[in-house]
């Protein structure tokens, strides 16, 4: 079976694949490295691999767009569905070349300063930190308070793991990245826990459309809807839910690209399309759409 992910090695959507396989007893599992989320799911589409797993949101910073855009395909050709769901906690570590900051003494390979002032004491030949856009969102008092000052230029990336390859080339260089990334690429820990709050990150995984999910009693269904041109539109679907007592979990509108003001709205809610009620409020909502796709369904993280 082979898995594509955001590489390179060492990103947070690689934690993702790792736990997503755990207790799935599958052998001969390949994970595939892809530069951008467009290029995973086009591998996926094209066949190359059996599943791609994207980040699609993070309780800090909301919706990841990249992924959300390429779920808005109104192209039922498009074969590909949601299949599984995985939570990530996300640490931020700030990473450097190894011995960058202290040359004069032998660090161990992993390396943790101590205090914000030894962490300070490091930034001297520093000129840029470089990340993914989440993650320097994640961080965005960090970088104002202790890099900013310093003059140092904030530069976004595809991926973390990418920002610390970038760093394990450069003594200019300092990344934003897990500590996972630290170890692959041979980088010191400058500092733990660079993010404003703890988040999580919530990844999709996706396969073709033929493969569906049997209900398991903890599902989520995933929609997406394109609305009529009327007042009360978007009450008049969320109606069907609440008539139901059936609970969104999440409600997203992206541009639908047609015009300016025009949207279209990704719709996750709890319980499985094979449910009852499920299908009813389904029925009842594709009434009083313009469209609405089915994304999949699938367990519960």
């Amino acid at each position: 079976m082979k898995i594509g992910i955001l590489g390179p090695e060492g990103t947070f959507s690689e934690t993702a694949a790792v736990l997503w396989l755990k207790g799935k007893r599958i052998e001969n599992v390949e994970i595939k490295y892809y530069e951008t989320i467009f290029d995973v799911t086009e591998s996926l589409l094209m066949e190359e691999v059996d599943y791609g797993i994207v980040p699609i949101e993070n309780s800090l910073e909301g919706s990841v767009g990249e992924t959300l855009d390429v779920l808005s395909s109104e192209n039922d050709e498009v074969e590909m569905r949601i299949v599984g769901e995985v939570l990530v906690p996300i640490k931020i570590c700030l990473l450097a070349k190894q011995n960058l900051s202290l040359k004069k003494k032998a660090l161990p390979k992993k390396h943790v300063f101590s205090s914000h002032e030894e962490a300070s004491q490091s930034f001297g030949n520093i000129r840029k930190v470089v990340s993914h856009p989440h993650a320097l969102a994640q961080c965005k008092q960090f970088i104002r308070e202790r890099l900013r000052v310093k003059g140092v230029e904030v530069k976004s990336v595809d991926s973390t793991a990418g920002a610390a390859k970038l760093a394990s080339q450069s003594e200019e260089i300092v990344a934003l990245a897990s500590e996972e990334a630290a170890r692959k690429y041979h980088l010191d820990i400058i500092e733990e826990n660079v993010q404003d709050k703890d988040s999580v990150t919530r990844f999709v995984v996706l396969s073709s459309s033929d493969i569906k999910t049997a209900p398991t009693g903890k599902d989520k269904t995933s929609i997406l809807i394109y609305l009529k041109d009327r007042p009360g539109a978007l009450y008049d679907v969320l109606g069907e839910f609440a008539l139901r007592g059936i609970n969104l979990t999440k409600i997203e509108s992206r541009p639908s690209k047609r015009a300016l003001g025009n949207y279209m709205f990704h719709i996750d809610c709890e319980g499985h399309i094979e449910e009852e009620k499920i299908k009813e409020a389904l029925e009842g909502v594709e009434r009083k759409v313009a469209m609405l796709k089915i994304l999949g369904a699938y367990p519960m993280a």
